[in-house]
């Protein structure tokens, strides 16, 4: 895939759509060499030196491990809600101002709809024991992965393969719910998706530094890792099997999830944890009377469901609906604020059913869990009167689509070739001094 200018001309160096971008790893040591970080951690225009505070983070090691040497300035405003806490701290860790600018395009003015949204956030949380929430979530997933493993040992001892088909769906809600859980600070939930062959440390990568932070653009991995299969951006580039055919694409879905780890193996980046891929195959092994062949018939036949599932669930859950902003779409500006991003680029969604097992396994409500990734997802109904009343006004439209709608629409986008115009410049409204 050639390298593409994003759409913003302040973007520049190695993106996610170059040659040389072909897993998570490869793009955070992409990330090293262009954010100017100096081999320390780039917040706004500081660098910090955080070596001693790696043991001490309250989110767990492995978030400063992964980003050591490059800019988290947008990781730290949206995953710090209670910003003037966190940069209090940060002040102990500071070593000195940067020598070149911040390559990404997104701003954080202290009036700008993103930090009015978080501080509001902030206020209406401090009345909330989230404990109580935290438990709901932890039950959800739990419940789903139980019921897949139990599948897993009925199709062990039947040798049913409608049992196994079964198992494969539950697998991939549970893993759509259990991604709550890696989004938090380390904890072994999030090690539940290791179970259909991803890697917690690679998808941290992929989907929370890249994807949640940089959403729909040229430094989204999750939109280029996959070409020339599938192409999300409004480009001439792209191939004609995707742009004619696109309701074609789902045949590579099964292959997805574990194309993933053939290219970790081929780059020897598994971890021990990956081990744990091996937990539904003893079970099928162990808790029946099948021949090895079987077995691993079997496991294949529930790792590809639920790769299939799990794909087709994310791909419809927000991003890819052809209205939304993709990059090589036209911008107003070269700066925007990052909260107005995220909403920009995910459709606001319908929830039919307002229950924590479908939403938290279908990537319900995903606008407010974009903008506020670190909070627990059953948190997020709560904050939807807030965020309502904030996006009115600063004009931003949240008219829902349904959820058949954004399905269809992700097809759409893959047929899609000519950039949209800009939308309304929404950058420069102010909050009203009397509100």
């Amino acid at each position: 895939m050639a390298p593409r200018t994003s759409s913003w001309p302040v973007w520049s160096g190695i993106l996610s759509t170059d040659n040389n971008i072909k897993s998570a790893d490869d793009w955070i040591e992409a990330r090293r060499k262009e954010d100017g970080a100096d081999k320390l951690w780039r917040i706004h225009d500081g660098l910090y030196n955080l070596e001693q505070w790696i043991n001490k983070h309250p989110g767990g090691p492995q978030w400063l491990e992964i980003t050591k040497g490059t800019d988290i300035t947008e990781l730290f405003e949206s995953y710090h809600i209670n910003g003037k806490a966190a940069t209090a701290v940060m002040h102990k860790f500071y070593v000195r101002q940067t020598e070149s600018p911040r390559k990404s395009p997104f701003t954080f003015k202290p009036d700008g709809f993103y930090n009015v949204l978080k501080s509001r956030v902030a206020k209406k949380l401090s009345f909330v024991d989230s404990k109580n929430y935290h438990i709901k979530s932890m039950l959800v997933v739990d419940t789903y992965y139980l019921l897949a493993l139990a599948l897993c040992v009925g199709m062990a001892q039947t040798e049913n393969f409608f049992l196994a088909l079964l198992a494969g769906i539950v697998l991939a809600l549970g893993t759509v719910a259990s991604h709550n859980f890696t989004h938090l600070k380390d904890n072994w939930r999030m090690y539940y998706v290791q179970l259909v062959l991803l890697s917690v440390r690679e998808w941290r990568i992929s989907h929370v530094l890249s994807h949640h932070i940089y959403t729909n653009t040229v430094q989204d991995l999750e939109m280029s890792l996959l070409y020339p299969f599938i192409h999300w951006f409004p480009t001439t580039d792209k191939p004609f099997t995707v742009r004619l055919f696109p309701y074609l694409t789902p045949i590579v879905y099964p292959f997805i999830i574990p194309g993933q780890l053939a290219i970790r193996t081929f780059k020897c980046n598994n971890n021990k944890a990956d081990l744990l891929m091996f937990v539904i195959p003893a079970i099928l092994m162990f808790c029946g009377q099948m021949t090895i062949s079987y077995v691993i018939i079997a496991w294949l036949f529930i790792v590809l469901t639920s790769s299939f599932m799990f794909t087709f669930i994310g791909f419809s859950a927000s991003h890819h609906f052809p209205d939304n902003f993709h990059d090589g779409d036209h911008v107003n500006d070269e700066y925007i604020d990052w909260g107005i991003h995220q909403i920009e680029t995910s459709a606001e969604r319908n929830e039919p059913i307002k229950n924590i097992f479908i939403t938290i396994a279908t990537f319900g409500d995903h606008t407010l869990h974009h903008l506020f990734p670190a909070l627990d997802h059953s948190l997020i109904p709560l904050l939807k009167d807030t965020f309502e009343d904030t996006c009115k006004e600063f004009g931003l439209d949240l008219t829902p689509k349904s959820c058949t709608t954004i399905m269809h629409g992700q097809f759409k986008q893959l047929s899609r070739v000519t950039p949209n115009n800009p939308k309304n410049n929404r950058t420069d409204i102010k909050l009203d001094n009397n509100i």
